[in-house]
């Protein structure tokens, strides 16, 4: 995915050089080359502050990310233009992070791919490619549930099968049990009617 977007962005930033990039419905085809030395276009600009934050909340640390998720969403919240709300939505987009939401990802993603003209043909290539990898991340989520689920119900299934197993087999040998003491007490009877008959034979015999 990284090389992805990195390719991505390095087309885009080609044709902004070239002057090949849709600006407010009509396309320009002129070549225009820049000068060595001269300053990056607008955007280039533009696409370097969403690389710096979705950088930051790659690679910072716990509290930095928090601190830089906190900023963008304060932004986004008091000045809700189309730069502001993309940087959120991708912030929203990057895993990893505590304030990491798939969901409010896609759904603030899909609402500025829909826009019509909101987006730059580079801003709309990083919410693209950032909406399709929270898609598949997010199906892939379910698919971990549905399988985790599959899993618990089996597991449940195999410990209600083997609970009823051990209770027949309890109840075979509780069955086991008393026919044994049952056979015990008629063997002990039989014992002693014989000791008993041997004992009368005994005093029979004798002068």
């Amino acid at each position: 995915m990284r090389n992805v977007l990195l390719s991505a962005v390095a087309s885009a930033l080609v044709a902004c050089s070239s002057g090949e990039i849709y600006q407010g419905g009509a396309t320009d085809t002129t070549p225009q080359p820049e000068s060595a030395g001269s300053t990056p276009s607008f955007n280039a600009q533009r696409l370097a502050v969403y690389l710096e934050v979705m950088q930051a909340l790659m690679q910072g640390d716990t509290t930095q990310r928090t601190e830089i998720f906190r900023d963008v969403e304060h932004a986004a919240n008091l000045a809700p233009t189309t730069i502001n709300r993309l940087k959120l939505a991708l912030a929203l987009a990057i895993p990893g992070h505590p304030s990491s939401d798939p969901l409010a990802a896609q759904r603030l993603l899909s609402e500025l791919l829909t826009a019509r003209n909101a987006l730059l043909p580079e801003e709309r290539i990083l919410a693209m490619i950032h909406l399709q990898e929270v898609e598949e991340r997010r199906a892939l989520h379910t698919e971990a549930q549905r399988f985790q689920q599959n899993a618990n119900a089996e597991q449940t299934r195999q410990s209600t099968e083997n609970m009823r197993e051990l209770q027949v087999a309890q109840q075979e040998n509780q069955r086991l049990r008393e026919e044994l003491d049952d056979a015990l007490e008629k063997l002990e009877t039989i014992t002693s009617i014989e000791q008993s008959i041997r004992e009368r034979e005994d005093d029979a015999d004798q002068p």
